[in-house]
């Protein structure tokens, strides 16, 4: 733009392909009518208090974690760069006392998706649940600590994976996991790995569309201008989709351990 100001998709480019990969219970997408009764009863949690909370620096150690998770290195020396300044911004103090206030809501974030994946608790239910706990945090927040959730998840699970033949903590913490029966049969499963990963791809994109279309300055643009003023009415929807393929993405990794275990028993009675 010759304003200067960056270049940022629609939110809702990047939420239809979350759409398309979110099945409801019923096998089939929702119905328009469905899907405005479900985003009023979503904005109806949304209360927030008025705290303002910088979700940047966050997002990108969430964006490192999972690039590292997902395989998606870029080993170049610009990226090696940017490494090492997210790397120098998280360590500074005001992030790190941002992080101390809200580790408590991330870990809380984290055990009620674990908690209702186990349960096999409907994803939409699940999903709401998120909104009511961090109905006092802006839209941008509510997505970047669920994805710091994920994260935190995600970027264990093969944080084990990658480190467990070789080192003997990550692999008893793993044998926990049934990591080791998982990545025998990483052939097969190879699909369902790569349909997660660029879901993640996905998140990720909304993500960054969403806080950078909070970040835009006003004295460049103003609400009131049509076209931002109607992709801000769609941010809710955007961040409801992203977390719920959040909880999507969730419940496929909380499969995969239950399958390990299915496959120790078979190997065990064969």
């Amino acid at each position: 733009m010759e304003s200067g100001l960056p270049l940022i998709r629609h939110p809702a480019q990047g939420f239809n392909a979350s759409q398309q990969l979110i099945k409801s219970d019923r096998g089939s997408m929702l119905t328009m009518s469905d899907d405005n009764v479900m985003m009023k009863q979503i904005v109806g949690t949304h209360a927030p208090d008025g705290r303002e909370v910088d979700v940047k620096p966050l997002l990108h150690l969430v964006e490192d974690i999972l690039k590292r998770a997902t395989q998606q290195i870029d080993t170049s020396l610009t990226t090696s760069q940017a490494h090492a300044e997210m790397e120098d911004k998280t360590h500074q103090v005001n992030f790190v006392s941002m992080l101390d206030a809200l580790s408590y809501t991330i870990d809380r974030i984290s055990c009620e998706i674990a908690y209702k994946a186990l349960g096999g608790t409907d994803a939409h239910a699940t999903t709401v649940s998120l909104f009511n706990m961090l109905t006092s945090y802006s839209w941008d927040a509510k997505l970047v600590l669920t994805l710091s959730a994920f994260a935190l998840n995600y970027g264990e699970f093969w944080l084990l994976a990658q480190i467990y033949s070789s080192n003997q903590l990550a692999k008893s913490m793993a044998i926990l996991r049934q990591l080791p029966s998982i990545m025998e049969h990483s052939g097969p499963l190879k699909p369902r790995f790569d349909a997660i990963n660029n879901l993640i791809k996905v998140m990720m994109d909304v993500a960054r569309c969403v806080v950078e279309f909070k970040d835009l300055p006003p004295a460049y643009i103003s609400n009131e201008v049509p076209a931002l003023s109607t992709a801000m009415a769609h941010i809710p929807t955007a961040v409801y989709w992203t977390m719920r393929s959040v909880v999507a993405c969730a419940a496929q990794i909380t499969s995969l351990t239950t399958m390990g275990h299915e496959y120790a028993f078979l190997v065990h009675h064969l």
